[in-house]
């Protein structure tokens, strides 16, 4: 039969138990906000895994591992012969990656995807029984004692980082210690210090690497315990990924029904990027008539933006060198979508290459181009 409730009422050791002592068949869907996870399980056993978070899809997460470079994955989304082609086969077939690292990366992604999960308090959950995973969902075999035992480590391992890195907002710097040989041999560690400035957060860090930033602040976590790295500011600036013009100025201030009813007003007279501004920031999780609304908005504001301004098909350009662009008040997700742009680079391409959502991305191009600083054809 089916199943609906919430994290907070039914945690996830206790669905999994379930799932263990029934023998379950069927599919979850987690929901926590617009982030839709799904967890597959067979016979009591947890099969398979999805998500709509970007940084947990294939290539950003070959990317965040160094099995695959930022140019390998645009040439790969540049080679997809059909939108039913798999990423990964297309990646193996132009010889980017062997089949067991594909392998390997696709079950790594799976068992993160579930241990994410024991990250969220809040959320809302469904389980459909006799769902079976599709083609593209690598199936591996993972007990569900042996997912407690990890999903408990890593809660636990959370809290201890949490001592020390509170949030992702955290600047750190590299101390006068030189790391050892064995930490920069492995891709994930020697890249995170490289980017370890004393400027960035671990939210931006994160980000420029197309991961969560669960991996980053966990090393970073244990290289602050070895006197590697040094702590600069707990509160850095916290990293606005949505962009979009303030809302009206009587407007900032409501929370709760009164902004919910005002975005859904925007929405409905054609506005729907302002609704978008009214509730990215104020987005309670709990709350499935907002979510539902936020999503009606990113897929309006989509629908809006790729019949009457540009197609994903579009080619974004720069209007001035790169070089000279560095001079601009820039955030870093600005400068990312910048920086990868080229002559054979589409709207659709910067869309998947960008570990952000659609909607996300396509506000941040249409505020590059108000700029000034790109133009779209």
């Amino acid at each position: 039969m089916s199943l609906n409730g919430s994290l907070s009422t039914m945690n996830l050791a206790d669905l999994l138990q379930w799932v263990a002592g029934g023998m379950k068949t069927g599919r979850f869907d987690f929901r926590k906000g617009t982030v839709i996870k799904e967890v597959y399980v067979q016979d009591g056993l947890i099969v398979g895994a999805a998500s709509n978070q970007p940084t947990e899809m294939l290539g950003h997460v070959l990317v965040a591992r160094g099995k695959l470079t930022e140019e390998q994955l645009r040439v790969g989304l540049l080679a997809r012969r059909s939108e039913d082609e798999f990423l990964g086969q297309i990646l193996v077939r132009l010889g980017f990656i062997g089949r067991d690292d594909l392998l390997g990366a696709l079950a790594e992604r799976t068992e993160e995807i579930v241990y994410s999960l024991f990250e969220w308090e809040e959320a809302d959950f469904s389980f459909e029984p006799g769902e079976r995973p599709g083609p593209n969902v690598v199936l591996i075999s993972l007990p569900v004692d042996h997912v407690l035992l990890r999903g408990v480590h890593r809660h636990d391992e959370k809290a201890r980082i949490g001592t020390v890195l509170p949030h992702g907002r955290a600047v750190l710097a590299p101390s006068e210690l030189p790391p050892p040989p064995e930490i920069l041999q492995h891709p994930l560690a020697r890249r995170i210090l490289e980017m370890l400035d004393g400027r960035r957060s671990i939210d931006e860090i994160a980000f420029l690497m197309h991961t969560s930033p669960f991996p980053v602040m966990k090393f970073l976590y244990e290289a602050h315990r070895l006197a590697l790295v040094k702590i600069v500011t707990l509160e850095g600036a916290p990293l606005m990924l949505v962009t979009g013009e303030a809302p009206d100025g009587e407007l900032s201030g409501l929370t709760g029904p009164a902004l919910t009813a005002a975005a859904r007003e925007r929405l409905e007279r054609g506005d729907p990027e302002a609704a978008l501004t009214l509730l990215h920031d104020n987005l309670p999780d709990d709350d499935a008539e907002t979510v539902s609304l936020l999503q009606d908005a990113e897929s309006a504001f989509l629908e809006k933006v790729y019949a009457n301004e540009f197609e994903t098909s579009a080619t974004p350009s720069l209007l001035r060198p790169l070089e000279e662009l560095m001079g601009e008040s820039l955030r870093s997700e600005e400068f990312f979508i910048l920086s990868r742009m080229s002559e054979e680079t589409s709207i659709q391409d910067i869309v998947e290459l960008a570990p952000m959502q659609e909607a996300e991305t396509i506000r941040l191009l249409r505020r590059l181009v108000r700029r000034g600083l790109i133009q779209i054809t």
